[in-house]
């Protein structure tokens, strides 16, 4: 066999090869993953674990997220722990669930402001966990999400 004839020998069988390992580990489970969730709505689909090649890191962010969209009216105030959960960094997630609700995180500029003006808003809400919040939901009702570690409570004026 000569030189030429090997060396394309050698790249359509790399070209082969590549093709079997993109079919194989991306279409297949993405075109499963399509075709079992295609009339699932989208908040199911935030909420689902994703394709085997991509799985979505922030399932329980969607699930809690989702909690409080159903409690908060669209033009709530939240105010939030800081974005450092344990079960990954939800800012993106958080927001782009509960949009066009305003969010705030704990740490970012002018918060505190924002926490004393939301004691006087009759739409303003506290996502607590067990490092932040708790306080703030003291003698307030509350209600525990998703995550046991979190829960939420009404803050602004009755």
């Amino acid at each position: 066999m000569s030189n030429k004839k090997w060396v394309q020998s050698v790249i359509w069988g790399v070209v082969f090869l590549n093709l079997v390992v993109i079919i194989r580990v991306f279409i297949i489970p993405r075109t499963h993953f399509i075709t079992s969730h295609f009339e699932k709505s989208r908040d199911a689909l935030r909420e689902s674990s994703g394709p085997i090649d991509m799985p979505n890191q922030y399932v329980h962010t969607y699930q809690m997220m989702n909690q409080v969209r159903e409690i908060a009216d669209e033009n709530s105030v939240l105010l939030l722990p800081t974005d450092d959960w344990e079960f990954g960094s939800p800012r993106s997630a958080v927001i782009q669930t509960l949009y066009p609700r305003k969010v705030y995180f704990l740490g970012d500029q002018g918060f505190d402001k924002k926490l004393s003006q939301a004691f006087r808003l009759k739409e303003a809400y506290v996502v607590f966990n067990e490092q932040w919040g708790k306080g703030l939901c003291k003698n307030r009702p509350v209600k525990i999400l998703g995550e046991k570690r979190f829960g939420i409570c009404r803050i602004g004026e009755n």
